[in-house]
């Protein structure tokens, strides 16, 4: 109704109750029902501001445009999505809590009104008017799944019922109860424990089935989680049939991110994955057998910060959009990691079969006991990592996920360069023992220093038994494999195009 006239030619009555007008005095019958009608919309809008004040700024919406909103429950604030469930029922136990506080006062008013919004229609009615308003709401956030960072400090969200979270910074560790960032809760996300001050990682140690030289790479991969940016190392567990190496997942994922359903069998698709690392921190995939060309890009595209791109559900036009970096854990019988981009971005860890089992349930409870120290010694170690990251530097090579290895080294993992540095090797090492490009030109190599030519040429020279059909397709695989190539001494340089050609060189040095 436009401001400064009055329903039926009345005028308003200059109350200030926020724009709605009054009828000062109506004539007629219809006047009087929208009279009536007036006063229900705007008592129906001033109680609605009660659950949510949108001049508080508690409607926010995402950058991909979805509408969220802040609500203090029992003393703390916890972030929905305006069409969750869990909004819509924080909004009906509202609700119930005024009407029966309306049937005590004696309002008879407020009760109707009350009693007329829990109708179902009245509810979808009032949390589209939610959506609309968060979505015109000047206030823009992200919202992020169990890590996030704020002007250089780090937050980890305990995920319990307080909607607590652990703040970290240069100077300390503390657990807070409303931070800056907005967290938001997943289907099964459970919680982690109170950490305790004091704690050392090396509680962890009897807890693993891996080599001694691989739990400094663990440690690592563990601060590497707690941190809200990738690129993240992707862990390989490498192993025969009871090896323990699913629990060794699941102890080290409840440690930064536990789940009801701690490890999953691998996802068909890429879209299946990308939804997943919106619902969970870590990806945590078992009894993996094989991993085809297009599903390991996928891994490679999660881990070190890729995006996804979907249809939303029910609309031809509007995308469901991801664009991030997970932790991903992978474990299997078989060796998966056939491909350069993907070995080149993973830290293997090959287990042994155990000589002698242990009770598995007598072994998670100890470890629960142990949690919150070992939660504990990680944060002591992220303060460390945060204070000494600006100035820290690598002794050796930088490697591709030089990002992982400078927040390792800052954080104080013992041993950990000479660790990665091995671990990644024997990886390669592997890789060019068992892949057919690579054994060709090292097969070619073994009597000279160096060897000229184009794609074709080589293709005429090893193409047979480096099981390749076309020159284009060797030239794609060796641009693959030479990384892998060079930490044997091989080069290969692919030179400028002249003509109709480009010329290949590859040196033993």
């Amino acid at each position: 109704m436009p401001n400064g006239e009055g329903v039926g030619g009345g005028t308003s009555n200059g109350n200030g109750d926020g724009g709605d007008n009054v009828v000062g005095f109506p004539a007629t019958r219809e006047e009087r029902q929208q009279l009536r009608q007036a006063r229900l919309d705007a008592e129906k809008r001033r109680l609605l501001n009660v659950f949510i004040d949108e001049g508080g700024g508690q409607l926010f919406r995402t950058p991909d445009k979805t509408a969220y909103a802040d609500l203090i429950i029992d003393g703390h604030r916890e972030t929905w999505e305006v069409r969750s469930q869990e909004f819509r029922h924080a909004y009906i136990r509202y609700l119930e809590r005024e009407l029966n506080r309306a049937l005590a006062s004696d309002t008879p008013l407020q009760a109707l009104l009350f009693k007329s919004a829990q109708r179902k229609a009245a509810i979808n009615a009032a949390i589209e008017d939610f959506e609309n308003r968060a979505i015109c709401a000047s206030i823009k956030r992200d919202v992020r799944v169990r890590v996030a960072d704020h002007q250089g400090e780090i937050y980890v969200d305990l995920c319990n019922d307080g909607w607590e979270a652990v703040r970290i910074t240069a100077a300390g560790w503390s657990v807070v109860d409303a931070p800056p960032v907005r967290f938001v809760r997943t289907d099964g996300m459970l919680s982690l424990p109170y950490p305790e001050r004091g704690g050392k990682v090396e509680a962890l140690r009897p807890f693993l089935n891996a080599a001694d030289a691989d739990f400094p790479l663990a440690v690592a991969h563990l601060l590497a989680y707690l941190r809200p940016r990738g690129p993240y190392p992707i862990l390989d567990v490498l192993g025969p049939p009871g090896a323990a190496k699913t629990s060794l997942m699941r102890r080290l994922r409840r440690l930064v991110d536990p789940h009801v359903v701690e490890t999953t069998p691998p996802p068909a698709s890429g879209d299946d994955l990308f939804i997943a690392a919106r619902n969970s921190h870590v990806q945590a995939f078992e009894n993996v057998s094989s991993l085809s060309v297009k599903m390991s890009d996928h891994y490679c595209r999660l881990a070190t910060g890729g995006g996804m791109r979907t249809r939303r559900r029910f609309t031809n036009t509007r995308e469901t959009l991801f664009r991030g970096a997970r932790p991903i854990m992978i474990e299997g019988i078989a060796d998966i990691m056939k491909r350069p981009d993907i070995l080149d971005r993973a830290t293997v860890f090959e287990v042994q079969r155990l000589v002698d089992y242990a009770s598995e349930e007598e072994q998670d409870l100890d470890f629960d006991r142990q949690r919150p120290a070992i939660l504990g010694g990680l944060l002591d170690m992220m303060v460390r990592g945060l204070r000494e990251r600006p100035t820290v530097r690598l002794t050796g090579p930088k490697p591709r996920l030089v990002d992982f290895a400078l927040w390792a080294v800052a954080c104080g993992v013992d041993r950990f360069e000479e660790a990665y540095a091995h671990n990644r090797q024997n990886a390669v090492n592997v890789l060019l023992e068992y892949d057919p490009v690579a054994k060709a030109v090292r097969g070619l190599m073994v009597s000279r220093r160096q060897w000229r030519g184009t794609a074709t040429k080589l293709f005429n020279a090893v193409g047979t038994v480096a099981e390749i059909r076309t020159p284009r397709m060797l030239s794609d695989s060796l641009r693959l494999v030479a990384p892998m190539l060079e930490t044997v001494g091989i080069y290969v340089v692919h030179g400028k195009r002249m003509n109709t050609e480009r010329p290949l060189t590859i040196e033993r040095r």
